[in-house]
């Protein structure tokens, strides 16, 4: 009986030659220092000082694990040992790594492996809390002048994410040069002293100097301040509203003393003799004396008289001008025409 052969793989020869293999693999790999597995070259921008004693990530080409955990990617951990000043943010609370929600994902926003050349950060500005980190909005900036969309570097050049890299003037010179210049020259280039980027005044108060409630609330700048003038524009209400074909010209531009600036209707009559709830019914609408215009009223639509009753009733107690109801009843009382 001949003795059962074992698999070559498994024999000393093929073991031998898989351990051999394994461990030229290893060395290969120890040697390379992982490279043999990279996706290409670390970005080599620089922060202007040596974060973990290197100046710049292509400095780190050959050593995945300053950055890789095993079978786990990128470690946060691992990358607060050289930018220790984000690992400080993020444990204070404090910072723009402090605010924003969920940094413990670096890769998120910052990704690499994608050349030399290559920025390290990477956000949407429709998704980053841009009014809440700085004050500053961006509902008017999500696109250019020429309807591209608008992202960081738009405003923040040569990689400067602070208020001291961003140059708005020389967007907005290129889109209406003469406004600018003249803007500058009046108001100076601290633009961001002004504007909040919701077409509101920073650090001011409006209210101080015209309230901006009820149906103004919402009203944008250039509905008051035609051609961008904003000193000595009036404040009356006539200024911006014709007084309507209804007012017959009697009341004059005081609107608020029937107006508020939550809308027009209903108005409120502030001044007016006679009582408005004369009757048994309640406050009448306007009509209900003035049918066609504010000048001429008349009792009649309530009051079932006969015209020429009352003129003979009048006449025996020798008032002659009756017409005028409310020169002798003033309050609506019958018993006011007997003194």
């Amino acid at each position: 009986m001949q003795p059962r052969r074992s698999h070559p793989f498994f024999s000393r020869p093929g073991c031998g030659a898989a351990l051999l293999l394994a461990l030229s693999l290893l060395l290969a790999v120890r040697l390379a220092g992982g490279s043999i597995f990279n996706p290409g070259p670390l970005s080599a921008a620089e922060t202007g000082e040596n974060l973990g004693g290197v100046p710049s990530h292509a400095a780190l080409n050959h050593r995945c694990d300053a950055c890789h955990l095993p079978w786990q990617g990128i470690s946060a951990a691992r990358c607060e040992h050289c930018h220790q000043t984000v690992a400080e943010q993020r444990t204070t609370g404090n910072g723009l790594h402090g605010l924003l929600p969920d940094t413990g994902r670096c890769a998120t926003c910052h990704t690499e492996h994608r050349g030399a050349g290559a920025t390290l950060t990477r956000i949407s500005t429709g998704s980053f809390p841009h009014q809440r980190l700085t004050g500053f909005s961006l509902a008017h900036h999500t696109v250019d002048f020429d309807g591209a969309p608008l992202d960081c570097t738009g405003c923040h050049r040569g990689d400067t994410y602070t208020a001291a890299g961003v140059e708005c003037r020389e967007c907005h010179s290129g889109a209406d040069p003469e406004f600018v210049a003249g803007h500058r020259a009046t108001f100076g280039d601290d633009c961001a002293g002004c504007h909040d980027g919701r077409d509101t005044m920073a650090d001011f108060e409006h209210a101080t100097v015209f309230p901006l409630d009820g149906a103004h609330a919402d009203l944008r700048c250039e509905s008051c301040h035609q051609e961008r003038v904003f000193a000595g524009t009036p404040q009356q209400c006539a200024a911006c509203h014709q007084e309507p074909a209804l007012h017959a010209g009697l009341f004059g531009t005081d609107c608020a003393r029937c107006h508020t600036a939550q809308a027009w209707q209903p108005a409120r009559l502030g001044q007016h003799t006679f009582p408005l709830d004369h009757g048994d019914e309640g406050r009448q609408e306007c009509q209900t004396c003035h049918e066609e215009r504010y000048t001429v009223y008349t009792c009649y639509n309530c009051h079932e008289h006969d015209p020429a009753g009352i003129r003979e009733e009048h006449v025996e107690e020798g008032i002659l001008q009756f017409e005028d109801c409310v020169a002798c009843h003033p309050t609506g009382r019958e018993d006011e025409g007997e003194t």
